[in-house]
């Protein structure tokens, strides 16, 4: 309470406070044929407050509190930069020339360096990263959860691997349909696919959270398939990291925030600067960033028992041995986001050879240490999961890791308006976990158990050779202008799995004489027969064409031959196409074909977990992709998903007004999944092929189901200008879609033989995993009010319902979650010409997602009160923040 006084104050303060010598700069930019540059990018040098894009027509218009003369900047992809010294206030123009020497980097969706997203026949949005910086986020993935309507990620509890790694997700598809670039080039993958129960379930993730922040220029969101101009993964759409240029300046940003319980205290440090090598159009541009976030814990008092399965034979036990509060409600477990600490470091640099070649370089590190927790384990003796000789009151096991990435690219690039573009480049990818596990035991080693285990390690490596050659030719065949690119790519992938302690897979004494459970309590470790070492290559070649038929309509196609050693080969294809009805009121479409391949980690990830059932040591197992057994009972090893996808559009700018909407369908075949847990009791094949081998249940990766994905983006918004000193901007950003499971293929007739029931491969849980997991509605409404000095900043962000299956008693039970509204608020003042004081509050109602049904065996006693299969927002309530930033 005295947090959200104090923000009010301060918020009352500023507004009083009277805003002195502000002025306005305008003006317009227009090339050397006096056409004018819409979307041309404006800024004060040496300031990462005053920054603008031109109009329509050109115009732009600066809201400028500081000293003259000040330096303007005009930038434009595919023209020289302009740098202009401004006296005084006034109107200005810039005149841009086509670049004939290094140029600045493409839009993602074009290898026409004179294209931008404004003249894109694909639905791109340009996210600068003080856009993202004003979210009051200071992790990447949630920076663009509440600035792009299409993008979902939210953090979960007690789910494995998401509390390592957040899912990212565009236009309500799958998180591994989702490329992620940086600069231009395919960022590698998380290590560990996801096996819980969530909407990325079986799949592999990219941490989006490796990559700090402040070392952004702006983020690229590329929403349309496009596998055959980037390869695999492509087919929700992109999403293009580009790391800052600048030179002789930089940045230096502070902040702390803590929710309203008080816990899940962020404190983040990041330092971005760039300087000159000594040579003109040199940069070397790095950042550091220290993060610390602390764990948040929602579970709700514990309605389960201890030491005895009467409750209050329980509570007596309890409060004789003076553990827990003994006449008060109790927590034993910890549901909510992991505790994180994270050192970052990234780096962009490039270095002129002469005046027709180029050297650049980039990359970067993290270090990052997440602790996830499990269920709670109680005390009672005849329990299997059980330990009272070594935690006679119960535990909670908690799951360590420590998380390493390091990425490198190393190229060098001819870029040219007039002749040909090349780009050569090689670069190197590592995500390498290790896992451990404390406070918990492996029961079946009674008293002698340790309590710390490491429980394994995996690794993931992705090198790549990339060339690529564009040119475009002005008038060719009578054309107003003509692109062509073509080049080959050489990918090479690694997957690494290592076993941990023997102890935490170890079938103790007590297994058979107790019936304990084998291996480490709440989390599977790798055991010895798991372990993997695998690589696959896989050789491409593309060719994407562009042609401007007039000045008004362009089409544009492409097309990319792959070939991986595992599986074999794929052909991609897409046809784009523009029309500009007026200068502002574009029109646009594309058809697409794509695919992505299986991952390494799902076709060669494997798992064993023991118990014993009825005085036998039984298995229950994942089996590899190319296990000989799985092609016994009909299961292929995986081809890649096939996607066929359609995009209608428009885009419409007249003034300080702007509109987009795009139409979308997506059509996956052969998505891979991993199947339901088989019962091998309850099937006769099963049962007679693995007679003797004490497997229990099965599961497999297969492309068992199709999905159609359709919706609408749609972006809109305004500026306003008042006098000499103030703006106001107001912005919509809005998604609709749905995700349906079309066709579920038939059961193999090896592992249907013999039984009369219908063998599902997949059951409702993750059915509704696919259709209602994510919500279908997103809406983001954003102000924002900048009068010199002061800023300030609202937004409402709107999650649509969501759904999720579960057995309780034996039947299949489903409970929705309602959609919901957060609300978050933030204020700036730059107290002297470098420095900025900023505090907000994002969502300040302090709103839930709806609580999970306590009849519900989802509830887990009170230990899981928000679901852990379905996420909206996740689950930490209103959160309060303050920063310093200082520009240097």
């Amino acid at each position: 309470m005295m947090t959200r006084t104090l923000t009010l104050s301060f918020f009352i303060f500023l507004i009083i406070e009277k805003a002195t010598a502000q002025n306005v700069i305008s003006g317009t930019v227009r090339d050397e044929k006096g056409n004018t540059l819409q979307g041309a990018s404006l800024r004060v040098v040496n300031s990462s407050e005053y920054a603008v894009i031109a109009n329509a027509s050109g115009e732009f218009r600066i809201v400028y509190n500081g000293a003259f003369p000040v330096t303007i900047e005009a930038s434009y992809v595919g023209y020289a930069s302009v740098a202009k010294e401004i006296a005084a206030a006034g109107a200005y123009e810039f005149v841009m020339d086509e670049v004939t020497s290094f140029s600045g980097v493409t839009i993602v969706g074009s290898r026409n360096r004179l294209r931008t997203n404004v003249d894109s026949p694909l639905p791109i949005t340009i996210i600068p990263v003080s856009e993202l910086m004003r979210t009051g986020q200071t992790e990447l993935g949630q920076q663009l959860q509440f600035t792009e309507p299409s993008f979902q990620s939210a953090k979960y509890g007690i789910n494995g691997s998401l509390g390592y790694a957040d899912y990212a997700t565009l236009r309500g598809m799958s998180p591994d349909q989702l490329l992620v670039m940086v600069n231009g080039k395919r960022r590698h993958q998380f290590s560990i696919p996801h096996i819980g129960f969530s909407i990325s379930r079986g799949m592999v993730v990219t941490d989006l959270n490796a990559i700090p922040f402040l070392a952004l220029d702006r983020t690229e969101v590329l929403k349309d398939g496009a596998a055959s101009q980037y390869g695999s993964d492509a087919i929700a759409g992109i999403i293009n990291l580009r790391l800052k240029e600048t030179v002789n300046q930089g940045t230096l940003k502070t902040q702390i925030g803590t929710t309203a319980k008080g816990d899940g205290t962020n404190y983040m440090a990041a330092l971005n600067y760039g300087f000159g090598l000594k040579k003109e159009n040199s940069f070397f541009n790095f950042t550091f960033m220290h993060q610390t976030l602390g764990e948040t814990n929602r579970s709700d008092p514990y309605t389960g028992t201890i030491y005895n399965g009467n409750r209050a034979i329980d509570d007596s036990i309890r409060a004789a041995r003076g553990v827990y509060p003994a006449n008060d409600p109790y927590k034993v477990g910890v549901f909510g986001a992991s505790e994180v600490k994270a050192n970052q470091f990234f780096y962009n640099t490039a270095y002129p050879l002469n005046d027709r070649w180029r050297l650049y370089s980039f990359g970067g590190l993290s270090y990052k240490e997440a602790v996830v927790y499990g269920f709670f384990r109680n005390a009672i003796p005849g329990n299997a999961n059980s330990s009272p000789d070594i935690y006679p009151d119960g535990f909670t096991p908690e799951f360590p890791s420590k998380d390493r990435d390091y990425s490198i690219a190393v190229g060098i690039d001819r870029n040219t308006a007039t002749g040909w573009n090349m780009d050569f480049s090689a670069s190197f990818g590592r995500n390498a976990v290790h896992r451990y596990a404390r406070r918990t035991v492996n029961a079946s080693m009674g008293a002698a158990s340790p309590t710390e285990f490491y429980v394994g390690f995996s690794s993931f490596n992705q090198m790549i050779a990339d060339a690529t050659l564009s040119r475009s030719y002005k008038g060719l065949w009578g054309l107003h202008n003509a692109n062509f690119a073509f080049g080959g790519q050489f990918r090479v992938d690694e997957y690494v799995m290592r076993k941990g302690d023997e102890d935490s897979f170890r079938v103790g004494p007590l297994a058979l004489a107790q019936n304990k459970a084998p291996g480490v309590q709440g989390i599977a470790a790798t055991a010895l027969q798991d372990e993997a070492g695998e690589a696959r290559s896989n050789i491409g070649a593309f060719a994407d064409i562009e042609l401007d038929i007039t000045e008004k309509w362009m089409i544009a196609g492409a097309a990319r031959f792959e070939n991986y050693s595992d599986f074999g080969a794929n052909i991609s294809g897409k046809l784009a196409t523009l029309y500009k009805i007026t200068p502002g009121l574009f029109l646009r479409g594309s058809v697409n074909r794509g695919f992505r391949a299986p991952s390494l980690q799902q076709v060669y990830n494997s798992a064993t977990s023991t118990l014993v059932q009825a005085g036998q040591i039984r298995y229950t197992k994942q089996y590899r992709s190319d296990d000989p057994f799985l092609q016994e009972i009909g299961v292929s090893y995986p081809k890649p998903e096939i996607a066929t996808s359609y995009n209608a559009g428009l885009t419409f700018r007249p003034g300080g007004f702007h509109l987009s909407a795009d139409a979308y369908l997506v059509r996956v075949n052969d998505k891979i999944i991993i199947s339901e847990a088989l019962s091998v009791n309850n099937i006769q094949a099963l049962r007679t092929k693995l007679e003797g081998t004490g497997i229990q249940s099965l599961s497999f990766f297969t492309n068992h189901v199709n999905t159609l994905t359709k919706g609408i983006d749609i972006s809109t918004g305004y500026q306003w200008h008042f006098g000499r000193s103030q703006a106001l901007s107001l912005d919509l950003g809005a998604t609709f879609n749905r995700t349906d499971v079309k066709d579920i293929k038939n059961t193999p007739e090896a592992i249907q033989a013999g039984t009369a029931a219908k063998v599902a491969i997949i059951d409702t849980i993750n059915i509704a995993l696919i259709e209602t997991a994510q919500p279908r509605q997103k809406i983001v409404l954003s102000l924002h009010y900048l009068a010199g000095k002061f800023q300030a900043q609202v937004r409402g962000t709107y999650f649509g319902k969501v759904a999720a299956w579960e057995r309780s008693g034996g039947l299949h039970v489903i409970q929705e979650f309602g959609g919901k509204t957060l609300a978050d608020a933030s204020v700036s003042y730059r107290f002297f010409q470098k420095l900025q004081l900023s505090a907000g509050a994002n969502n300040i109602g302090n709103v839930y997602p709806d609580r999970v049904l306590p009849t519900l065996s989802a509830y887990g006693s009170g230990q899981s009160p928000f679901n852990r299969n379905v996420n909206q927002f996740g689950f930490a309530g209103a959160y309060y923040y303050a920063g310093l930033t200082l520009s240097l």
